[in-house]
């Protein structure tokens, strides 16, 4: 049992409580008291002194959400894309990539400031960068903004000249920030644009300094084709013959996997990011259902804003439906993807793929990530079963964030981000960087 303590920098007073523990999946018109950054007591009318008392009275509290795959500089794209455009093969490499290669600094710090801001709103308290042109300025802005974050360079060496990032130069910002909520990580942006030195590097320097990998893997088939043609292998099965899959890789998509090749990833530890909208609209069903049931620890991610809304309960809502749909509904089987699962994905799942301990459960001992939705609304109410959230609430009935013991949004009022003075900038720039964006479209 937790010693028990009679003061807390924060008490949240008569809140109910999806835990996502499984000894314990929620608890009802309880207390919660956090101290030093860390959640010490979970009780009925706790006495301590506390430093801010939050009420929680018709609010459900959850673990915080962990975007574990998103492009925070890809944010200001958003409905300059259409339907054509976006099925553009491959898109990354003909919009996405010049987009970010010709940003100016002042577009990625507001790109950043937007993102996080997006992300306070909608309960995503940590994400993982997939990697752009101004890492730094992404950390700077995650870390004044109180979010957890993984950042790190989009790393290629066979892509647009003015682009290339290299392992040495992604090391130094390993370097620069290794502690706290913010930390640098390493990247493969694709194997099409990474030699086999800049991969064999990556992951061997991840390795020295105990960092992850971030990386696009198996998104789409003609990077399966290019991997055959290398290297007469399949990119998973190469990877696992090199070495190189482990629990330290964060494999967004994973879109186009055999049989096999899940067994690999459950055998390695290798994560995977479930990305349900992009995966379904632009790549295909990943095998979500069977990776579960072989143990591989599948985590949740938006893919960026730039057209998605930054919103794991939507994305969570998503990934249900279409999977019962596909995997489920030709056999009668709607148990396919539960709804805890799905929870657990954005959370718990997200927590261990980012290599974070003691997080993503609201538990004594646990890190003090904790959103609270606020349920008095129509489309929350009555709400019988808390982990039916993923089918009524969405992102925007989030009214309090805490990430680390520190409040970020306390009802529906963002505190450590100046929200207006964002918007004002992001109308001012927006006629600008569409320019540029109508730029790289006609090439």
């Amino acid at each position: 049992m937790p010693t028990m303590r009679n003061e807390a920098n924060i008490l949240i007073r008569g809140v109910d409580v999806l835990t996502l523990d499984d000894s314990r999946p929620s608890l009802k018109n309880v207390d919660v008291a956090i101290s030093a950054g860390k959640i010490t007591q979970i009780g009925e009318k706790i006495h301590v002194d506390s430093t801010l008392e939050l009420d929680g009275r018709s609010k459900v509290a959850l673990p915080g959400m962990v975007d574990a795959h998103t492009h925070a500089f890809q944010i200001l794209l958003r409905g300059a894309l259409s339907l054509k455009d976006l099925n553009v093969h491959p898109i990354w490499l003909k919009i996405l990539v010049p987009f970010e290669a010709e940003m100016e600094k002042e577009e990625a710090e507001l790109s950043a400031r937007l993102a996080c801001l997006n992300m306070i709103r909608k309960g995503i308290t940590s994400f993982a960068d997939a990697g752009g042109p101004y890492p730094d300025i992404l950390a700077e802005v995650a870390q004044k903004a109180g979010l957890r974050a993984r950042v790190t360079h989009s790393t290629m060496d066979n892509g647009p000249e003015n682009y290339r990032r290299g392992a040495d130069q992604n090391r130094q910002l390993v370097s620069k920030w290794k502690n706290g909520r913010v930390r640098g990580w390493y990247s493969i942006r694709q194997i099409m644009t990474s030699s086999d030195d800049l991969i064999e590097k990556t992951i061997e320097y991840a390795k020295r300094d105990g960092a992850g990998v971030h990386i696009h893997l198996c998104e789409e088939i003609s990077e399966i084709e290019h991997a055959l043609s290398r290297w007469g292998k399949r990119p998973v099965e190469y990877f696992l013959e090199k070495g190189f899959l482990s629990k330290r890789i964060l494999a967004a998509h994973s879109a186009f996997l055999t049989d096999r090749e899940v067994s690999m990833l459950a055998e390695t530890g290798t994560n995977v990011v479930h990305c349900p909208m992009i995966n379904m609209a632009y790549m295909t069903f990943p095998k979500i259902p069977k990776m579960l049931q072989a143990g591989v620890n599948v985590a949740l991610g938006s893919d960026g804003g730039s057209y998605r809304g930054l919103d794991l309960f939507t994305e969570m809502n998503i990934a249900i439906a279409s999977l019962t749909a596909y995997y489920g509904t030709p056999y009668y089987d709607f148990a396919v993807l539960p709804t805890t699962t799905a929870l657990k994905m954005a959370t718990t799942n997200g927590a261990a793929a980012i290599m974070e301990e003691r997080l993503g459960v609201i538990s004594p001992g646990y890190v003090a990530d904790i959103i609270m939705i606020d349920r008095r609304k129509p489309h929350l109410t009555p709400m019988y079963d808390l982990t039916s959230i993923p089918f009524f609430a969405t992102g925007s009935d989030v009214s309090d964030v805490i990430v680390d013991g520190r409040v970020l949004m306390k009802d529906g009022r963002v505190l450590t981000l100046k929200e207006e003075t964002i918007m004002d900038a992001v109308e001012e720039t927006a006629p600008h960087v569409l320019n540029r964006i109508r730029a790289c479209l006609k090439r």
